[in-house]
């Protein structure tokens, strides 16, 4: 056998090929984990997310997570009255408007490769109907059999009917169009039922699998941070990135640290006045009007407001409405003089002229009997302990004592507040409302109709005219009269004055030059599936024959 030796130049030459070739694979791995960065984006929130269940959102941080990881059979465009399917290839309904039939979209998937079905589709309608597991029940009342599964007599719907795998029927117990709209609810996607039945009440809890049909799917759950990669059979797979991540932190200085460092590209969690002292040359900032809404309310089975609409048109004239909004909100926020914004089909609010609302407020007062507040008891408002509040409390406690009235606060625990408000021991308090989709008749029955006492009508107002103007908007097919219709409706609570329109929020979000497809949608979510790197965007250009 010949054998080989190295000679003393050789030596050295070998030592250059191993080093050049180590190097090589130094820049190749570098190389990769620039791709990796680059074709991902992370997303700075306030909070880390209780669950990763649609039938359990209950903070805007979850919406904005599960809007990635879950998809609902429909999109709704409120401006155009259109429903554009997601995970329903069509639908219709029956002439009367109480029978709809889905048919799913061929070939999709869950993320644990399981194939989605209409049983899917009626496990999770159901899993929200449960009171047990969610507080969203409400959405679907008007189908069939609902109340008792509401009510805990039943645990499934006679009005939700599987037809074969890949097509569901919805029968309903009055006619409503609007119906496709509701079905748009990221409360009302669809989870994997194999998965969602195994674990449980703990599915969506950190440390459990999730299991959607969304553009991405759960990776990783760590304390502060939730990683999510790329669902490669979504029909966006192809443009959209490889990875997700949610970096959890209510500190603004943290998060201007996360940002500078190149950590988090998208802030959505920080106050308006910070982020706009971030958007500059690396940053664009980015403010959209969602369906968030802020109000106060008065009790009416109560004294002193129930009978006296001149009382609480008094106090509500006595609230400068700009002014709190700018103190407590800054750009995050615009003053409503309205129930329904633009956005739903609703007027432009007009401003108030400067000194007319105290004017105003006196002489409603003094209509109600109560000229300078004489002769009222003193006034307790309640609110939830979540922080703001009490600054919202002691501004209402200033702007009253202009006129007047004298003002109590009265703090309480988020689930001790909410039961003494459906059993009505509260005469005055604060209200917010997260539409749960984006059609006007959400905000309008859920807070104002009857059939919702002492679930979401927490005012207890009740007056049969506006049900009446409910059920007729919901029959109605044509946008321009439905929304004569919901201002109609909308003219009577603003006359009645169960509550005082506050705020509408408006979020605000940072988002790093060079992010692409940055689209937000009127409850506040992100669409993660059209993001991306215009970095990414050309070398996929550069790579395509």
């Amino acid at each position: 056998m010949r054998r080989f030796h190295l000679s003393g130049r050789e030596i050295p030459i070998w030592l250059r090929c191993g080093a050049l070739a180590a190097a090589v694979l130094l820049v190749v791995l570098l190389t990769i984990r620039v791709v990796e960065r680059e074709a991902g984006v992370s997303v700075q929130i306030a909070r880390s997310p209780a669950f990763l269940d649609p039938a359990r959102i209950s903070s805007f941080e979850e919406k904005l997570v599960c809007g990635a990881l879950y998809e609902s059979l429909v999109e709704y465009d409120p401006v155009k009255n259109r429903c554009k399917g997601v995970l329903a290839a069509s639908w219709k309904e029956d002439a009367g408007g109480t029978i709809y039939t889905f048919i799913l979209r061929k070939g999709v998937r869950f993320h644990n490769g399981k194939p989605l079905t209409a049983r899917d589709v009626k496990y999770s309608w159901e899993r929200v109907m449960n009171p047990r597991l969610s507080s969203y029940g409400y959405l679907l009342q008007n189908v069939e059999g609902a109340d008792e599964v509401i009510s805990g007599k039943r645990r499934t719907a006679a009005g939700l009917v599987v037809v074969d795998d890949r097509t569901v029927r919805v029968f309903l117990k009055e006619p409503d169009l609007t119906f496709p709209a509701v079905v748009s609810s990221p409360v009302l996607a669809v989870v994997n039922r194999e998965l969602a039945e195994k674990w449980g009440d703990r599915y969506g809890e950190q440390g459990t699998p999730v299991s959607g049909t969304g553009p991405f799917y759960l990776a990783r759950w760590n304390d502060g941070e939730i990683l999510l990669s790329k669902n490669r059979r979504h029909k966006t797979a192809a443009a959209s990135l490889n990875s997700l991540a949610f970096v959890t932190t209510g500190s603004t200085q943290e998060a201007r640290r996360f940002f500078a460092s190149g950590r988090v590209d998208i802030l959505t969690g920080v106050p308006s006045r910070f982020a706009g002292e971030l958007a500059g040359d690396k940053a664009v900032l980015v403010k959209k009007p969602v369906l968030s809404f802020y109000f106060l309310g008065f009790n009416m089975g109560q004294e002193p407001f129930g009978r006296k609409v001149d009382l609480r048109r008094g106090i509500d004239r006595a609230i400068d409405k700009e002014r709190l909004t700018a103190l407590l909100l800054g750009e995050s926020g615009r003053p409503l003089e309205r129930l329904l914004p633009p956005e739903l089909g609703g007027g432009e609010n007009s401003p108030r002229r400067e000194g007319s609302g105290r004017q105003e407020a006196l002489r409603f007062l003094a209509e109600a009997g109560h000229p300078y507040g004489f002769n009222l008891p003193l006034l307790s408002f309640a609110f939830n302990d979540t922080p703001g509040h009490e600054l919202l409390g002691r501004l209402i406690q200033e702007e009253l004592d202009k006129v007047g009235v004298e003002v109590d606060l009265k703090k309480r625990p988020w689930k001790e507040y909410l039961r003494e408000l459906r059993q009505g021991e509260h005469s005055f308090f604060r209200l917010g409302w997260e539409a749960d989709y984006p059609e006007a008749g959400n905000i309008l029955a859920c807070n104002f109709a009857g059939w919702e006492r002492k679930r979401n009508n927490l005012t207890e107002y009740g007056n049969g005219r506006f049900d009446s103007l409910i059920k007729e908007a919901r029959k109605e097919r044509h946008l321009s009269r439905r929304r004569e219709i919901y201002r109609q409706a909308e003219e009577l609570i603003l006359a009645d004055l169960p509550v005082i329109p506050l705020f509408q929020k408006v979020a605000v979000f940072v988002v790093r030059k060079g992010i692409t497809g940055f689209q937000v949608d009127p409850l506040g979510r992100i669409d993660f599936g059209s993001l991306g790197r215009a970095g990414e965007l050309q070398r996929r250009s550069a790579s395509t024959p």
